[in-house]
Protein backbone atom coordinates (compact mmCIF):
# COMPACT_ATOMS: atom_id res chain seq x y z
CA UNK A 1 0.00 0.00 0.00
CA UNK A 2 1.17 3.38 -0.83
CA UNK A 3 1.95 5.28 2.65
CA UNK A 4 2.00 8.59 1.23
CA UNK A 5 -0.16 10.71 3.83
CA UNK A 6 -0.92 13.46 1.30
CA UNK A 7 -1.49 14.16 -2.03
CA UNK A 8 -2.20 17.34 -4.42
CA UNK A 9 -4.67 16.28 -7.49
CA UNK A 10 -5.64 18.57 -10.22
CA UNK A 11 -8.61 17.29 -12.43
CA UNK A 12 -11.67 18.38 -14.24
CA UNK A 13 -14.05 17.57 -11.22
CA UNK A 14 -14.12 17.43 -7.37
CA UNK A 15 -15.07 13.57 -7.44
CA UNK A 16 -12.52 12.54 -10.04
CA UNK A 17 -9.89 14.45 -7.90
CA UNK A 18 -10.53 12.70 -5.11
CA UNK A 19 -10.61 9.56 -6.78
CA UNK A 20 -7.52 9.79 -8.14
CA UNK A 21 -6.08 11.09 -4.72
CA UNK A 22 -7.98 7.71 -3.16
CA UNK A 23 -5.94 5.33 -5.75
CA UNK A 24 -2.56 7.38 -5.20
CA UNK A 25 -2.90 7.08 -1.38
CA UNK A 26 -4.51 3.83 -1.11
CA UNK A 27 -7.28 5.08 0.74
CA UNK A 28 -10.91 5.47 1.58
CA UNK A 29 -13.08 8.68 1.39
CA UNK A 30 -13.95 8.20 5.12
CA UNK A 31 -9.79 8.14 6.06
CA UNK A 32 -9.20 11.25 4.38
CA UNK A 33 -9.54 15.07 4.36
CA UNK A 34 -9.85 16.93 1.58
CA UNK A 35 -8.89 20.76 0.85
CA UNK A 36 -10.28 22.62 -2.04
CA UNK A 37 -6.70 24.78 -2.89
CA UNK A 38 -8.05 26.68 -6.07
CA UNK A 39 -11.14 26.07 -8.33
CA UNK A 40 -12.62 27.39 -11.53
CA UNK A 41 -16.09 26.26 -12.02
CA UNK A 42 -18.48 26.68 -15.19
CA UNK A 43 -15.55 28.48 -17.24
CA UNK A 44 -16.63 29.61 -20.31
CA UNK A 45 -13.46 27.88 -21.86
CA UNK A 46 -13.96 24.61 -20.22
CA UNK A 47 -15.84 22.21 -17.89
CA UNK A 48 -13.99 23.43 -15.14
CA UNK A 49 -10.94 22.48 -12.91
CA UNK A 50 -10.64 21.90 -9.27
CA UNK A 51 -6.93 21.63 -7.42
CA UNK A 52 -6.79 19.27 -4.00
CA UNK A 53 -4.88 18.60 -1.21
CA UNK A 54 -6.10 14.91 0.13
CA UNK A 55 -4.55 14.19 3.29
CA UNK A 56 -5.09 10.70 5.62
CA UNK A 57 -6.59 11.54 9.04
CA UNK A 58 -4.15 11.35 11.31
CA UNK A 59 -1.36 11.66 9.41
CA UNK A 60 2.37 12.79 10.55
CA UNK A 61 3.97 15.60 9.35
CA UNK A 62 1.18 16.46 7.06
CA UNK A 63 0.76 19.84 5.71
CA UNK A 64 -1.24 22.28 7.21
CA UNK A 65 -4.50 23.59 6.05
CA UNK A 66 -4.23 26.08 3.83
CA UNK A 67 -6.83 29.07 2.24
CA UNK A 68 -7.42 28.97 -1.65
CA UNK A 69 -4.46 30.36 -3.08
CA UNK A 70 -5.45 34.40 -3.82
CA UNK A 71 -4.88 35.65 -7.12
CA UNK A 72 -1.92 37.53 -7.97
CA UNK A 73 -0.95 40.21 -10.39
CA UNK A 74 1.39 38.81 -12.87
CA UNK A 75 4.10 40.14 -14.61
CA UNK A 76 4.31 40.32 -18.23
CA UNK A 77 7.38 38.61 -18.29
CA UNK A 78 5.51 35.52 -16.77
CA UNK A 79 2.67 35.88 -19.11
CA UNK A 80 5.39 35.36 -21.72
CA UNK A 81 7.18 32.61 -20.26
CA UNK A 82 3.68 30.48 -19.94
CA UNK A 83 3.02 31.28 -23.03
CA UNK A 84 5.81 29.81 -25.03
CA UNK A 85 5.49 27.04 -22.47
CA UNK A 86 2.02 26.42 -23.74
CA UNK A 87 3.03 26.90 -27.38
CA UNK A 88 5.82 24.48 -26.58
CA UNK A 89 3.64 21.41 -25.25
CA UNK A 90 1.07 22.39 -27.95
CA UNK A 91 3.54 21.64 -30.83
CA UNK A 92 4.67 18.81 -29.20
CA UNK A 93 2.04 17.08 -28.89
CA UNK A 94 0.35 18.10 -32.06
CA UNK A 95 3.85 16.77 -33.43
CA UNK A 96 2.90 13.50 -31.66
CA UNK A 97 -0.55 13.21 -33.64
CA UNK A 98 1.30 13.59 -37.14
CA UNK A 99 -0.68 17.03 -37.04
CA UNK A 100 1.04 20.02 -39.45
CA UNK A 101 -0.11 23.04 -37.85
CA UNK A 102 0.79 26.89 -36.99
CA UNK A 103 0.47 27.21 -32.91
CA UNK A 104 0.36 31.13 -32.12
CA UNK A 105 -0.47 32.77 -28.60
CA UNK A 106 -2.94 35.61 -28.88
CA UNK A 107 -4.64 38.01 -26.84
CA UNK A 108 -8.22 37.02 -25.05
CA UNK A 109 -10.65 37.05 -28.20
CA UNK A 110 -13.86 36.36 -26.15
CA UNK A 111 -16.51 38.93 -25.09
CA UNK A 112 -16.19 37.11 -21.99
CA UNK A 113 -13.12 38.71 -20.00
CA UNK A 114 -11.56 36.70 -17.73
CA UNK A 115 -12.28 37.43 -13.85
CA UNK A 116 -10.32 38.93 -11.09
CA UNK A 117 -10.41 35.23 -9.39
CA UNK A 118 -9.34 33.41 -12.36
CA UNK A 119 -5.77 32.09 -12.25
CA UNK A 120 -3.24 33.76 -14.70
CA UNK A 121 -4.56 32.81 -18.17
CA UNK A 122 -2.91 32.31 -21.94
CA UNK A 123 -4.36 31.78 -25.08
CA UNK A 124 -3.16 29.49 -27.67
CA UNK A 125 -4.43 29.53 -31.21
CA UNK A 126 -3.88 25.99 -33.93
CA UNK A 127 -4.63 27.34 -37.11
CA UNK A 128 -4.16 24.75 -39.99
CA UNK A 129 -5.71 22.81 -42.65
CA UNK A 130 -8.38 19.76 -41.93
CA UNK A 131 -8.15 19.83 -38.24
CA UNK A 132 -12.29 19.27 -37.91
CA UNK A 133 -10.72 15.79 -36.12
CA UNK A 134 -9.30 17.39 -33.50
CA UNK A 135 -11.97 19.80 -32.62
CA UNK A 136 -14.27 16.41 -32.40
CA UNK A 137 -18.30 16.83 -31.62
CA UNK A 138 -19.20 19.49 -30.13
CA UNK A 139 -15.84 20.36 -29.60
CA UNK A 140 -15.23 17.20 -27.10
CA UNK A 141 -11.93 16.37 -28.78
CA UNK A 142 -10.80 19.90 -28.12
CA UNK A 143 -11.62 20.19 -25.02
CA UNK A 144 -9.73 17.23 -23.86
CA UNK A 145 -6.85 18.33 -25.81
CA UNK A 146 -7.11 21.00 -23.65
CA UNK A 147 -7.20 19.47 -20.14
CA UNK A 148 -4.56 17.30 -21.19
CA UNK A 149 -2.03 20.83 -22.77
CA UNK A 150 -3.05 22.28 -18.86
CA UNK A 151 -2.14 19.01 -17.31
CA UNK A 152 1.13 18.89 -18.55
CA UNK A 153 1.91 22.87 -18.30
CA UNK A 154 1.01 22.94 -14.47
CA UNK A 155 4.04 20.11 -14.05
CA UNK A 156 6.22 23.20 -15.20
CA UNK A 157 5.18 25.79 -12.83
CA UNK A 158 4.68 27.61 -9.83
CA UNK A 159 2.19 29.20 -10.31
CA UNK A 160 -1.54 27.24 -10.94
CA UNK A 161 -1.31 28.71 -14.79
CA UNK A 162 -4.82 27.97 -17.26
CA UNK A 163 -4.15 28.06 -21.05
CA UNK A 164 -7.27 28.17 -23.27
CA UNK A 165 -6.64 26.51 -26.62
CA UNK A 166 -8.66 26.85 -29.79
CA UNK A 167 -8.45 25.92 -33.22
CA UNK A 168 -9.12 28.49 -36.14
CA UNK A 169 -11.29 30.33 -33.98
CA UNK A 170 -13.86 27.57 -33.37
CA UNK A 171 -14.45 28.70 -29.68
CA UNK A 172 -15.46 32.38 -30.66
CA UNK A 173 -17.51 31.09 -33.35
CA UNK A 174 -19.30 29.13 -30.90
CA UNK A 175 -19.49 31.67 -28.34
CA UNK A 176 -21.07 34.07 -31.18
CA UNK A 177 -23.45 31.66 -31.96
CA UNK A 178 -24.66 31.20 -28.45
CA UNK A 179 -25.21 34.41 -27.65
CA UNK A 180 -27.45 35.00 -30.78
CA UNK A 181 -29.21 31.96 -29.45
CA UNK A 182 -29.90 33.38 -26.27
CA UNK A 183 -31.21 36.91 -27.51
CA UNK A 184 -33.22 35.30 -30.01
CA UNK A 185 -34.80 32.74 -27.36
CA UNK A 186 -35.01 35.50 -24.43
CA UNK A 187 -37.06 37.93 -26.98
CA UNK A 188 -39.50 34.98 -27.72
CA UNK A 189 -39.71 34.66 -24.24
CA UNK A 190 -40.43 37.72 -23.17
CA UNK A 191 -42.70 38.61 -26.21
CA UNK A 192 -45.02 34.78 -25.31
CA UNK A 193 -43.98 34.30 -21.96
CA UNK A 194 -43.44 31.22 -21.67
CA UNK A 195 -40.66 29.01 -20.75
CA UNK A 196 -38.31 27.75 -23.64
CA UNK A 197 -35.71 24.93 -22.32
CA UNK A 198 -32.25 24.67 -24.81
CA UNK A 199 -30.57 21.75 -25.56
CA UNK A 200 -28.61 20.11 -23.28
CA UNK A 201 -25.16 22.07 -22.96
CA UNK A 202 -21.68 21.60 -21.50
CA UNK A 203 -20.72 23.90 -18.15
CA UNK A 204 -18.84 26.15 -20.62
CA UNK A 205 -21.68 26.19 -22.95
CA UNK A 206 -24.37 26.91 -20.27
CA UNK A 207 -22.38 29.96 -18.67
CA UNK A 208 -22.41 31.99 -22.11
CA UNK A 209 -26.12 32.11 -22.00
CA UNK A 210 -26.85 33.00 -18.21
CA UNK A 211 -24.04 35.62 -19.11
CA UNK A 212 -26.04 36.74 -22.34
CA UNK A 213 -29.14 37.05 -20.15
CA UNK A 214 -28.31 37.97 -16.70
CA UNK A 215 -28.99 41.91 -17.06
CA UNK A 216 -32.06 41.20 -18.59
CA UNK A 217 -35.29 42.50 -17.13
CA UNK A 218 -37.69 40.40 -18.86
CA UNK A 219 -36.13 37.14 -18.70
CA UNK A 220 -34.05 34.80 -15.73
CA UNK A 221 -32.63 31.30 -16.60
CA UNK A 222 -31.82 28.42 -14.44
CA UNK A 223 -30.16 25.17 -15.23
CA UNK A 224 -31.35 21.92 -14.45
CA UNK A 225 -30.99 18.03 -15.05
CA UNK A 226 -27.79 15.87 -14.10
CA UNK A 227 -24.31 15.72 -16.62
CA UNK A 228 -24.51 15.28 -19.43
CA UNK A 229 -28.11 16.00 -20.24
CA UNK A 230 -28.33 19.06 -18.40
CA UNK A 231 -29.53 22.42 -20.05
CA UNK A 232 -30.89 25.93 -19.29
CA UNK A 233 -34.08 26.93 -19.58
CA UNK A 234 -35.05 30.65 -20.00
CA UNK A 235 -38.08 32.15 -18.05
CA UNK A 236 -40.49 35.14 -18.18
CA UNK A 237 -40.12 37.27 -15.31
Amino acid sequence: MDRRSSVDIQARSRDEALRLALEQLGARAEDVTVEVLAEIENDFYGDGEVLLRVTRKGARNAPPPVEAPARQTVSDDAIEEYEQLAKDLVVELLGMMAVEADVVAVDNPSVMPIGADDPPTVFIDIMGRDLGLLIGRRGENLSQFQYLVNLLLNRQTDDWVRAIVDIEGYRIRREESLIGLAERVGRQVARNRRAISLEPMPPNERRVVHLTLQNQPDVSTESSGEEPQRRVTILPN
